[in-house]
C-alpha cells in the first residue's frame, strides 16, 4: 500500500478520473462535477497513481458541510464522501481506506477539534462497500420507524447506465437498486 503516491487531483487528471469513474461507478456526474471539485475549498480530491506506471488507480473525493445536516441529525459540521473508487486490481491492499483518512485529514485541518462525522451513499445492492464503510467505523443511518430498518434514500441513481445495459460485468450486480443507503460514522484520522 505505501507505495502508491496520493496527490491532489488537478485540472490535467480529470479525463482520466472521468474514465475511471465511468467504469467503476455507474452514477454519470456533470463535467462540472469534476470542475468543482477542483474551485471549491469545501471540497478535496485526492488520486493515487501506481508507481509503476504513472497512472490513475483510484479515486476519492469529499465536502466539508459547515451547517447542520438534516439528514445525519448532526448540528455539527460534517464530511460527505462523494465518490470513492479503486480498480478491481489494486482492492485488498488498504488503499480505499487509506484514502478516505487521507481526504477527511485535507478536509479536517484544526487539530484541537474533533474530526466531524463522515457520511456517504452506497447503492442497497452494493454489499462489499457497505461492508468496507463498516469497517472503518460508519454504520447504517437508521430509519425514522420503529423497525429499526436502515434509512434508503430512494431512486438517487439513474439506471441503467449505458455501460451496464451494453455490458453484462459482474460488477453491474454491485448497482442493480437506484436507492442508496446512507452511512454515517466517526471516522479516525
Amino acid at each position: 500500500m505505501s507505495d502508491f503516491i496520493i496527490r491532489p487531483l488537478v485540472a490535467a487528471d480529470i479525463e482520466k478520473i472521468k474514465k475511471l469513474h465511468a467504469r467503476l461507478v455507474p452514477v454519470n456526474y456533470p463535467p462540472s462535477f469534476f470542475l468543482h471539485l477542483l474551485i471549491q475549498h469545501s471540497h478535496s480530491s485526492l488520486i493515487a497513481l501506481d508507481p509503476s506506471t504513472n497512472e490513475p488507480v483510484a479515486w476519492v473525493s469529499a465536502s466539508l458541510h459547515k451547517s447542520n445536516s438534516h439528514l445525519i441529525g448532526s448540528p455539527e459540521p460534517h464530511i460527505q464522501l462523494l465518490t470513492l473508487g479503486v480498480l478491481p486490481e489494486y482492492q485488498h491492499r488498504g488503499l480505499a481506506k487509506r484514502l478516505v483518512w487521507e481526504v477527511i485529514a485535507s478536509l479536517h485541518d484544526d487539530p484541537s477539534v474533533p474530526v466531524p462525522p463522515v457520511y456517504t451513499h452506497v447503492c442497497t445492492t452494493n454489499t462489499p462497500a457497505q461492508a468496507f464503510y463498516e469497517s472503518i467505523g460508519m454504520r447504517f443511518l437508521p430509519a425514522s420507524n420503529p423497525s429499526g430498518a436502515p434509512y434508503v434514500a430512494k431512486n438517487l441513481y439513474k439506471y441503467p447506465p449505458a455501460w451496464a445495459r451494453k455490458a453484462n460485468h459482474e460488477e453491474n450486480k454491485l448497482f442493480e437498486s437506484r436507492d442508496a443507503y446512507v452511512l454515517v460514522g466517526k471516522v479516525t484520522v
